[in-house]
């Protein structure tokens, strides 16, 4: 391991956040009080979090939407730049957020960058100059053939941009490394790093309740609800649970499912509303303590996953999943279903099915979540994660 690279040496990271997420770290500076929301990105979180805990000096580069010029906060070893998220960014090609992060780079000097997602954050890190490693979160062909729009064209020849030039790049699963060679994004080395979980996670003890004969569901959609999320299909598998299981409830969780918003109105319309809590957005640690001492089991729809963080966040909570077979990354993630259970997430029917066998075989359930709890610990842990990224630091720091 050559990590002794980093002493006295900043390291860049240029990514999504939730700017409150890092009040603790900076005395007297409320992020969360001046409603700075940033742009979400619990992997990036946490990997600064951990690069701080070992004692490394960080420089953190985002964007916010509510912003039109800079706002710059500073701690003891923490320093956040905080840059404009424009409108129209995509009709403009992300210009003014690519060159905002590229003067505040070269402003700052850090000595290495990690920059995530292979859009404006990775294009800003190319453009720096600073040696770099990109992490891509996406497969982006597939988020364009799904939805097919200007934006995500714009984005998708920014992702083939950055993938031919990047210095390193990482993805976070096979899929992801696979995708990015079948279509030509990528033609050198790619290292595949997963997403990490804190070891406050990877390290915690379950506090299942017994469920009994009122099984708890739960589906927690990041961004949208339906179309390649597959929501309408996890509501219409519930309804037919519930005939069979009246007590059983559903626990829907995201931008799109509040009490007024688009899933809600989807299941009132055709009268499949019943046992639903539409809880819409929570912040995220609320969702960690649902998961942890009132879900039973997990349900993950979604049609293609790059990652699948939720997935991994369950299974440090002991909760087993339900999630698709042929959905991107998610076999992986699951271990082929060692610890999760793989369905086609195109069938109601199916998905419905497999909902009835967790709710009626604790046996099952509790294995799948001692499996599942295992698996976190060994293959998800950000110790191991972050050494990983250290050791390509290392090498980036030689090579200059």
């Amino acid at each position: 391991m050559g990590r002794a690279w980093s002493e006295g040496r900043r390291i860049g990271v240029l990514g999504p956040v939730a700017l409150a997420d890092f009040d603790d770290l900076l005395p007297g500076q409320d992020l969360a009080g001046d409603r700075l929301p940033g742009l979400g990105g619990p992997p990036v979180h946490w990997h600064v979090r951990e690069l701080l805990r070992r004692g490394r000096r960080v420089t953190l580069f985002t964007l916010d939407p509510t912003i039109d010029g800079e706002r710059v906060f500073e701690g003891d070893r923490l320093k956040i730049c905080v840059g404009p998220y424009t409108r129209h960014r995509g009709r403009a090609f992300f210009r003014r957020e690519i060159g905002y992060l590229r003067d505040a780079l070269r402003r700052e000097q850090p000595d290495i960058l990690s920059a995530h997602w292979t859009y404006e954050f990775a294009a800003a890190a190319i453009a720096s100059g600073i040696p770099h490693v990109v992490t891509a979160h996406d497969a982006p062909w597939r988020i364009l053939r799904h939805n097919p729009s200007p934006y995500r064209l714009v984005r998708t020849a920014m992702a083939y941009m950055v993938g031919r030039t990047a210095r390193r790049l990482v993805a976070v699963s096979p899929y992801v490394a696979d995708h990015l060679r079948r279509f030509g994004f990528r033609t050198g080395a790619i290292d595949v790093i997963p997403n990490a979980l804190p070891p406050i996670l990877t390290g915690k003890q379950s506090a299942r309740r017994t469920s009994g004969t009122e099984p708890v569901f739960a589906g927690i959609f990041s961004g949208g609800w339906d179309g390649l999320k597959n929501g309408a299909t996890l509501i219409e598998a519930f309804a037919m649970v519930r005939r069979r299981l009246p007590g059983a409830r559903l626990l829907l969780v995201g931008a799109e499912c509040g009490p007024a918003g688009p899933a809600a109105a989807w299941a009132s319309a055709r009268g499949l509303d019943v046992g639903v809590r539409f809880a819409g957005r929570l912040p995220h640690p609320h969702v960690l303590d649902w998961l942890g001492t009132e879900i039973d089991v997990l349900v993950h729809v979604s049609r293609e996953e790059a990652f699948g963080l939720t997935l991994i966040e369950a299974a440090a909570c002991g909760v087993p999943v339900i999630a698709g077979r042929d959905s991107g990354a998610v076999p992986w993630i699951l271990g082929d279903g060692a610890y999760g259970q793989l369905v086609d997430v195109g069938s109601a029917i199916a998905v419905a099915q497999a909902m009835m066998d967790l709710a009626q075989n604790e046996g099952r359930r509790s294995a799948l979540a001692a499996a599942a709890r295992r698996a976190a610990r060994e293959r998800f842990d950000i110790v191991a994660v972050t050494d990983r990224y250290e050791d390509i630091f290392a090498s980036l720091s030689r090579q200059t």
